[in-house]
């Protein structure tokens, strides 16, 4: 109790039981926030000024105002993005979704915003960094799905997961489920880390488990994650900050190898965010790369593609080869 009442979220998440059963962030920047989005969403009511203008004066909700002229605006952090999915040295299926849950979040040093409101933010970017590293050096095709979930922030987990359903649907073959987020919080101090003598933004895996809610599988999740950052430190030591396991379940039940990863915070730049989402990006190449290497035995029969992959195998191989995958040790908590 003592514990509880010392922590606004937790006294947010224990008076409110309908945030934890939606998987409110662990990481909340702000619980005002939250507590108006979540009100919002109940009631029906825009907290906003203009809402509650409205709300109190009916007949301005009749008085449409004239249309805002629109303007089309090319954010310097913007980077133009080839058709990737058309490349044809691209894996057969695709291996990895990525997705933001929280579209919104942004890097603020070094001239940007902490958060785009209802709108893409840096780690739109750095969703789009990992995908242009592993499509265009790893040969692996990724679906990514810009989609905005956070509109109303409190409910970002319930729009995100009907994203993460699709992919999971869409794509059967999927070796890895990323949601890019940025953490807030930390100092600029502490939100650098030192990789091959360059700063650069740190990267923080997040395991959600069954604290609050069913989640029986939610270890092979953890096992990926700590197989995915002992990558990371073996390429690139200093850049991983570690495997943290939280209650909430963050879709992740939804794929056994979905996991949340925080690149920066809030105190990085957009390029740093991007280095370290290249860096992450090559880690998990190798991860990928491996465990399809230990499922399908090379043999000369194989059929290569660029960046040294191994085709996945057809259903009937699968068959011949169920229960030749050795899975990798389960680290302690």
């Amino acid at each position: 109790m003592k514990a509880t009442l010392q922590d606004p979220r937790e006294v947010l998440l224990t008076s409110m039981p309908a945030l934890a059963g939606q998987d409110t962030p662990e990481e909340m920047e702000s619980p005002a926030r939250v507590m108006s989005s979540w009100v919002t969403g109940l009631v029906g009511v825009d907290l906003s000024p203009k809402g509650i203008l409205m709300a109190q004066i009916p007949l301005l909700a009749e008085i449409s105002p004239p249309a805002a002229p629109v303007v089309t605006v090319t954010s310097r952090d913007s980077e133009k993005i080839g058709d990737l999915s058309a490349k044809p040295n691209l894996s057969k299926d695709t291996l990895v979704g990525i997705y933001n849950t929280h579209t919104g979040e942004s890097y603020a040093f070094n001239g940007g915003t902490e958060r785009v409101e209802g709108g893409r933010g840096g780690v739109v970017g750095v969703a789009r960094e990992v995908q242009e590293v592993l499509e265009q050096e790893f040969a692996i095709r990724v679906s990514l799905s810009d989609k905005i979930h956070d509109k109303q922030y409190a409910t970002s987990y319930l729009e995100s997961e009907k994203t993460v359903q699709e992919l999971v649907e869409q794509n059967p073959k999927l070796m890895a489920l990323i949601d890019i987020h940025r953490d807030a919080g930390r100092s600029r101090e502490a939100s650098l880390v030192e990789v091959n003598g360059k700063k650069t933004a740190s990267i923080l895996i997040i395991i959600g488990s069954d604290a609050r809610s069913p989640f029986p599988e939610w270890r092979k999740n953890y096992q990926f994650a700590c197989r995915l950052a002992e990558k990371m430190d073996e390429m690139y030591p200093g850049l991983c900050l570690g495997v943290r396991v939280k209650d909430g379940r963050y879709n992740q039940f939804l794929h056994e190898r979905a996991i949340l990863v925080e690149v920066g915070t809030t105190n990085n730049s957009l390029e740093e965010a991007k280095a370290s989402g290249a860096m992450f990006a090559k880690a998990l190449a190798q991860v990928i790369e491996e465990d399809l290497k230990e499922t399908k035995p090379t043999t000369s029969s194989d059929k290569e593609i660029p960046g040294g992959l191994i085709e996945p195998e057809t259903p009937s191989e699968a068959k011949e080869n169920q229960g030749k995958t050795v899975a990798a040790p389960l680290k302690s908590l």
